[in-house]
């Protein structure tokens, strides 16, 4: 078992990652700023931190073995709010980390590096980002690839993470299903792009068994991947009365992409367990049973809540 720090462990994707960790006899210690929670009461070593602070995140880091960089702006709308702190917290904290940090370092990055292209795309395809957010994430990834470390280039997320972390409503599968539940209507724009898509669970998973075995490279991350159209199709046949409506407006997300996950399922024994119907129906139960009880709150949508809160940072 190996002694892990999460930088950002507080998070979406690392909340169930945690308890994933600790459920496979991992040592765990989260590293967290806490910039969408109020409080973090898991029962877990807790350190409040920030990803800038490189000394105290060396100092913290000299007692684990690996270390799993999830802390970032995360998507295109909080990324253009200050391109500035993108940079600094997103790329710049990142190099120097590397720098400085001599054991395995695991770093969470995004399919939006591959922008607007053709065909089926692989870990060689070349890259085009379209957003600062890609930009600042594709910059990161030269810093760990020269540290020999592990980089997982996530599709769009969706699904249920830990019961403590917040979910995520600006998220493709969970904004439709929300709709779906308390609208009755989907709106699509366009509808023919693709999207990869990966439950958050799963990506855990594969962070796991990166972590017990040294697993070392550049892995895409994407159970399928689905146009627009044809996932409002599937969420609504799950939402009875659920009608989607077309429009030929031009969407401001001009991403467009499908990629191969060959190379994780060559190097991985992780076999994907959640599927997007079964995320989906546990959403419309939540939804159903009023457990969110205000899902216009902006702490579900990191664009809208940083905007709000942006001397948080």
């Amino acid at each position: 078992m190996r002694k892990v720090l999460l930088i950002g462990g507080a998070g979406y994707i690392g909340g169930y990652l945690t308890d994933l960790l600790l459920k496979c006899g991992h040592e765990v210690c989260v590293y967290d700023k806490l910039i969408y929670e109020r409080r973090y009461l898991k029962d877990v070593k807790f350190i409040y931190g920030d990803i800038r602070n490189t000394e105290r995140v060396i100092e913290t880091a000299k007692d684990y073995d690996v270390m799993v960089i999830m802390a970032a702006l995360v998507g295109d709308p909080v990324c253009e709010i200050n391109p500035r702190l993108t940079n600094e917290i997103n790329t710049l904290a990142v190099r120097n980390i590397c720098e400085r940090y001599d054991g395995h370092i695991i770093f969470l990055s995004t399919c939006s590096v591959y922008g607007k292209q053709e065909g089926i795309l692989d870990e060689n395809s070349p890259t085009d980002p379209l957003s600062k957010y890609a930009e600042s994430k594709l910059a990161a990834e030269d810093y760990v690839r020269e540290r020999n470390g592990t980089i997982f280039r996530l599709g769009t997320v969706y699904g249920i993470g830990d019961t403590h972390s917040r979910i995520r409503l600006d998220l493709v599968v969970n904004t439709l299903t929300m709709k779906a539940v308390y609208t009755q209507k989907i709106n699509i724009y366009g509808g023919e792009q693709y999207r990869p898509l990966i439950c958050v669970k799963d990506i855990a998973g594969y962070i796991e068994e990166a972590i017990r075995y040294n697993i070392i490279g550049t892995f895409i991350l994407s159970y399928e991947n689905v146009q627009m159209r044809v996932l409002a199709e599937r969420i609504a046949e799950m939402v009875p009365f659920t009608r989607v409506e077309y429009t030929d407006m031009v969407f401001q997300d001009i991403r467009n992409y499908r990629v191969s996950n060959q190379k994780s399922k060559n190097h991985f024994m992780y076999p994907m367990l959640y599927n997007i119907e079964g995320e989906v129906q546990e959403m419309i139960r939540i939804f159903k049973e009023n457990r969110i009880k205000d899902i216009n709150s902006s702490e579900y949508n990191n664009g809208n809540y940083i905007k709000e809160n942006l001397k948080l940072l």
